[in-house]
């Protein structure tokens, strides 16, 4: 239950002011919130998980989500800082990690996949039960957290802007 509530305010922090929740439901590891802009009618929907380090503080969420610039993938995190990007990593198994540079949003909380990585990301991700993606902030420390992702094929299906 604790687990639950920070997710939803991790997540709250996350989209913001001017959209509206019509739905919340649970989808294995993934939390599905049916969104619309409050001015606009614009679909917001989203997937998140919360990493299974750290959730208390609200830091580690992974989220799939309908933007005004189209489909997103984006991990909060701790303070990143205030550059325009971080380098980003994930891996999956004994893979070797990939690494990419991410957007960052202005609140220096979240990072943006570019969209060749997002779409790398789910190419494998789907198939897979977790991922280790490592986040580094402005004083290049990384941030590792695992996230389960049961639920995530199935999640990205409610995703109309997909």
């Amino acid at each position: 239950m604790r687990r639950t509530a920070m997710l939803v305010v991790a997540f709250g922090a996350l989209v913001g002011p001017g959209t509206q929740v019509r739905a919340q439901e649970a989808i294995g590891d993934f939390y599905y919130f049916e969104r619309a802009d409050a001015t606009s009618a614009e679909d917001r929907s989203s997937i998140t998980t919360l990493a299974d380090e750290n959730y208390v503080s609200g830091a580690g969420g992974l989220t799939f989500r309908c933007a005004p610039g189209g489909f997103e993938m984006v991990v909060t995190a701790t303070y990143l800082g205030r550059n325009t990007s971080t380098p980003v990593s994930y891996v999956f198994g004994d893979e070797e990690p990939k690494t990419a540079s991410w957007g960052l949003r202005s609140t220096g909380m979240a990072a943006i996949a570019p969209p060749e990585a997002r779409d790398e990301f789910l190419a494998r991700g789907v198939a897979e039960e977790s991922v280790v993606v490592r986040v580094s902030d402005f004083q290049l420390r990384s941030h590792t957290y695992t996230f389960n992702l049961n639920g995530l094929a199935a999640g990205l299906t409610r995703l109309t802007c997909r």
